[in-house]
């Protein structure tokens, strides 16, 4: 076959590393891109909280890491040298910054909402342990000096293939695919717990209770999972390609379309990353925030109530129906009331003139007709008691169920801010 024959040089080699370089510049403008969206709307008061949330800043570290990765990968070593051989030590660094990155935002899924960990106080560890590894896995091989320069590339540079092989499985590969495996178990742990939590509510009959937060944010969670999904996928094809051809270093025909492959998957993964990223359900609210406020900063006819909590550090917004902006302006009201009954005189002066109107009412009626009146309401007065008393209870169910809902909302806003 012609694939086992050796790779006989054609016109497309000459343009191999041009088209690479395509992949890796096309990857490296659209991630600055996203990357400066991002950065303006978490500098923007209007759009901030919605980009507050541990998935999209471990996200914001591995695009980062994907910039970094493509830029290093542009050849400026056309040979063995001190340079090249930091450069493939920088370059696999962020590399597998990047895939720890993709890993614990899956982690981060399955413990906050399967064991119920606080995502916000877990993201320090994410970081540290990510940085710990990348330097204990790529510092070793680098004071042996296995990185240099490597059929054109800057990369494992020993020249007897099972000593490459070796270093390529233990600092790179292994671990790799450890993490992507880990990341389509975590994945899938959390479509068991959602597809479980959904029987449960159907066979208890538990439908009509607020849905938990992660059936409420079942669409964020499954497009928060297609991150560590693509990085699998990118991760096996990557590792598995690469221990291929270093076990066949021969320059057969398959090899070398192997080889193209390779390079190819390597310069796409910022592009990739950077278009999944860009459908981020908490990117496009901000972005929509922004456009919205932009072309009416003083519009106040809203679609949805803004609650304020004092006793919180900063302004939480939940969207609310209407029966709960209905409530509010309930409560609202009896507030008012609460504060009218601390002014004392005012009461006793209301009271007085109340007293004198229906005396004077009274007397002006003369005789049988205002002794008619007078009964009569006597007798009324019982039944408006009871209907004020039927509505202060109705009031009062109606600020229970608010206090109810607004407490589940922010109970799901804090777990959406956690994932």
């Amino acid at each position: 076959m012609s694939t086992t024959k050796l790779h006989v040089p054609n016109a497309l080699d000459a343009h191999l590393q041009d088209v690479v370089l395509t992949f890796g510049i096309a990857g490296i403008v659209l991630t600055a891109f996203l990357l400066f969206t991002i950065a303006y709307a978490a500098w923007n008061p209007v759009s901030r909280h919605h980009l507050n949330r541990v998935s999209l800043r471990l996200l914001v570290g591995a695009l980062i890491s994907n910039l970094i990765f493509a830029a290093s990968s542009i050849p400026v070593f056309p040979g063995p040298s001190a340079g090249c051989s930091f450069m493939a030590f920088f370059g696999l660094s962020v590399l597998m910054f990047s895939a720890c990155m993709f890993f614990c935002i899956a982690l981060n899924l399955q413990l906050v909402l399967v064991h119920h960990v606080n995502g916000n106080l877990m993201e320090k560890f994410y970081y540290i342990g990510s940085v710990a590894a990348v330097a204990i896995l790529n510092i070793t091989p680098y004071a042996a000096g296995q990185f240099g320069y490597y059929n054109g590339t800057c990369w494992f540079s020993d020249s007897r293939p099972d000593v490459q092989f070796h270093w390529l499985l233990g600092s790179q590969a292994v671990w790799i695919l450890l993490m992507s495996t880990g990341e389509v178990v975590s994945f899938f742990l959390i479509l068991g717990y959602m597809y479980r939590i959904r029987r449960e509510r159907v066979l208890t009959s538990l439908s009509a209770i607020p849905k938990p937060p992660i059936m409420a944010y079942r669409s964020i969670i499954l497009r928060i999972g297609l991150y560590p999904l693509l990085s699998c996928t990118l991760n096996f094809t990557g590792s598995i390609l690469d221990i291929w051809l270093t076990k066949n270093p021969v320059p057969t025909e398959l090899q070398w379309r192997l080889s193209f492959v390779d390079l190819c998957v390597f310069a796409l993964r910022p592009t990739l990353y950077t278009l999944l990223a860009a459908a981020d359900p908490g990117l496009l609210r901000a972005i929509r925030t922004l456009r919205n406020h932009s072309k009416s900063t003083h519009s106040t006819g809203r679609t949805s109530s803004s609650i304020e909590f004092s006793n919180s550090h900063r302004v939480e917004h939940f969207s609310m129906n209407d029966r709960a902006l209905v409530n509010v302006q309930l409560e609202h009201g009896k507030n008012s009331t609460w504060e009218a009954e601390d002014n004392k005189p005012r009461l006793e002066q209301s009271s007085a003139a109340l007293t004198t109107f229906e005396e004077q009412s009274v007397e002006s009626h003369g005789g049988a007709g205002g002794a008619r009146g007078k009964p009569q309401f006597v007798e009324q007065e019982p039944e408006q008691r009871g209907s004020i008393q039927a509505e202060r209870d109705r009031e009062r169910e109606r600020e229970e169920e608010l206090d109810v809902e607004v407490q589940f909302c922010s109970r799901v806003e804090d777990i959406a801010r956690q994932i």
